[in-house]
């Protein structure tokens, strides 16, 4: 079975670049011109890897970014660039160049990960201010001051620098709302600093929130 990806990129000839990059490895790909159609098309397709072109991530107004972060961070992830003078595609990692190829990309990220949808829970650029801590009582010491980035009913992506690593289970008091009691949650992937141009952080899923909490988030911030 062929590799499906799925490329974020505006029509032009970075875009046509890509498509015969892709073609001559056999790779099925799908096109989106913008993160917000990236998220209709892998509710509905599974896709075993994301291809970004920088210029058109550079572009992307705020709300869009905030809401396909979680996405960026879960799928084997490639930001390209097309150098047209030079007539080759470069990929990027952290602002710079990489000497990884697509085909690199391909076999060692793709073809392993296993072909999956998004789940259709809305995400929402919301910034709540969280404190995250990692155990039950609350320690002041083990807790660091963070905002969502993004947040939907089943979980929220956490800003973060700290090193959560190991850590199954965390708890988060949100400032925002009037119910303080401690929500509880899953750390399901982590995205560290420096390895994308993007948030470093984590994913969150919450495992326990009251019904006066999730009241207050729909009616409030309509998550």
């Amino acid at each position: 079975m062929a590799i499906r990806l799925i490329l974020v990129c505006k029509e032009g000839p970075s875009r046509n670049a890509y498509l015969r990059e892709a073609m001559s490895l056999g790779i099925e790909m799908d096109v989106v011109p913008s993160f917000a159609q990236l998220i209709d098309a892998m509710l509905k397709t599974a896709y075993q890897g994301i291809l970004v072109d920088v210029v058109t991530s550079l572009k992307a107004n705020r709300e869009e970014k905030g809401i396909s972060q979680e996405i960026l961070g879960a799928f084997p992830l490639m930001q390209l660039t097309w150098d047209q003078q030079g007539n080759r595609i470069q990929s990027l990692s952290n602002g710079t160049s990489s000497s990884g190829t697509l085909a690199h990309f391909v076999a060692y990220d793709c073809q392993p990960f296993k072909p999956r949808t998004i789940r259709a829970d809305a995400r929402k650029c919301v910034n709540l201010n969280i404190e995250i801590y990692k155990d039950q009582n609350l320690s002041p010491a083990n807790m660091e001051r963070s905002v969502t980035v993004n947040i939907s009913k089943s979980g929220c992506f956490l800003c973060s620098f700290g090193n959560w690593a190991g850590i199954p289970e965390i708890w988060l008091v949100m400032n925002e709302l009037e119910d303080k009691t401690p929500l509880s949650g899953q750390i399901l992937w982590r995205q560290p600093w420096g390895k994308s141009m993007t948030f470093p952080g984590f994913g969150v899923r919450f495992t326990r929130i009251s019904a006066k909490q999730q009241d207050q988030l729909a009616e409030e911030f309509h998550i």
